[in-house]
């Protein structure tokens, strides 16, 4: 149980810091990227209020005396333009933008660049053949930005390259992503860690709880063999008694408890389980047969679906313990005149033990009860039916051990069906 819960909150702390650093991961890069776009708009803005051409500065701005703060802000703004307009961009190979003149169907009469050579006349015829196939004003081709507009009453096609910015906004990407990998390897460390020192006193106490359980009923069984044997020998000396009736029951209902919590507690130790290849089907069978006579004399009918040949690895006395648990269950709650079915399949490497029965179903809230320890269904009315509770905790851990799945049907009208996946 406490395995079970480290798990869950080490998975439930890797699902939070997943979603936290891809949320911030995708926050950062669409934010990048927006950048991108809204720089390549403004851009081919200012390319169409420029008749497709960067503006230049005139000698009259330029000769003008500018003051200290002024000198400053056009020092900015310079090395601005030298990164974004172009110079830049040029160096590493690129072109900045280029101007397609386009007729009236949208195919291309002549274009012109800051850097020709970067591009074919067969790029181009490309770059229009697509945007006249989008057939919208402006858009994305690839890494090139691209606006359809009028100028001096002919049609023009600007695109600016964004290759670089786009380049270095992937590069942007794998760096975030790779900081959040490694982000959420040292938290998540750190996380189990912490999970592991927080649940360690719990453990602890479970440790001992398991411990006290073992040595306690280890204890018990002493006094009451003495017990049940006193109570012999004065049902020999005395006869039977009501009394004594009821001391032998009590001791034989109280030793079945000890000898389950035994069970349980040995299974919760863990260890090697010894497991070998056998007939299950052969198993199964040897632990039904004997039930068919206390249901027959319980005026119920009990079936066997169980083909031969059907072989399992695993440990054999606690698969057959788990079918004595199943069939004993089933033999307790099926219906007066009732009917037990008992199936065995092989699915693929898989194999399937369902036990059947009918009678009153198992009310829903009781479902995922029913495997816990001491519980039992209506209790106000389980003491006309023998048992305590742990038949079913037992078959669980069984299964666990084995690695399988074991799970309740019940509806009412059709009974109730334990399956068992191995």
């Amino acid at each position: 149980m406490i395995r079970t819960l480290k798990i869950r909150l080490i998975l439930v702390v890797l699902c939070g810091l997943i979603l936290a650093s891809a949320g911030l991961v995708a926050v950062i890069n669409i934010r990048n990227m927006n950048s991108v776009e809204a720089q390549a708009r403004e851009t081919l803005q200012m390319l169409a209020e420029n008749g497709g051409q960067r503006p230049v500065r005139t000698p009259e701005k330029e000769s003008r005396e500018l003051s200290a703060g002024e000198k400053r802000g056009a020092a900015g703004r310079e090395s601005q333009r030298r990164f974004f307009g172009g110079e830049q961009m040029n160096a590493a190979g690129l072109s900045n933008y280029y101007t397609v003149k386009l007729d009236e169907n949208g195919e291309v009469i002549s274009w012109q660049s800051d850097r020709a050579d970067l591009y074919t006349d067969e790029e181009i015829a490309a770059l229009a053949a697509e945007v006249k196939a989008r057939g919208t004003d402006s858009g994305r081709v690839d890494t090139q930005f691209y606006r359809v507009t009028e100028i001096d009453g002919e049609k023009r096609l600007i695109a600016v390259d964004a290759r670089m910015e786009i380049r270095n906004a992937r590069q942007v990407l794998r760096t975030t992503v790779l900081v959040a990998l490694a982000e959420d390897a040292v938290l998540f460390l750190g996380a189990v860690l912490l999970i592991r020192r927080a649940v360690r006193p719990v453990d602890e106490a479970m440790e001992k709880q398991k411990q006290f359980v073992w040595d306690a009923s280890h204890e018990l069984k002493t006094p009451l063999a003495v017990i049940s044997a006193n109570a012999e020998a004065l049902a020999a000396e005395a006869g039977e008694s009501k009394a004594l009736s009821y001391i032998q029951s009590e001791v034989k209902r109280t030793d079945q408890l000890i000898q389950h919590l035994l069970t349980l507690a040995r299974m919760e130790k863990g260890g090697n389980v010894p497991k070998a290849k056998f007939d299950l089907g052969r198993a199964v069978e040897e632990v039904a047969l004997p039930f068919e006579s206390a249901v027959f004399e319980a005026g119920k009918t009990m079936e066997l679906r169980i083909p031969e040949g059907i072989a399992y690895t695993g440990n054999e006395e606690m698969i057959k313990q788990l079918a004595v648990i199943l069939l004993s269950n089933a033999e307790k709650y099926s219906d007066a005149g009732g009917k037990i079915t008992v199936t065995l399949e092989a699915r693929g490497e898989k194999r399937v033990l369902t036990v059947h029965n009918t009678g009153p179903a198992i009310p829903r809230e009781a479902r995922e009860k029913i495997f816990d320890r001491f519980y039992r269904v209506d209790s106000a009315h389980s003491r006309a039916v023998e048992g305590n509770g742990l038949g079913l905790a037992i078959a669980r851990s069984i299964v666990d051990i084995h690695k399988g799945r074991i799970g309740v049907i019940s509806e009412e009208g059709k009974g109730t069906a334990f399956t068992v996946t191995l």
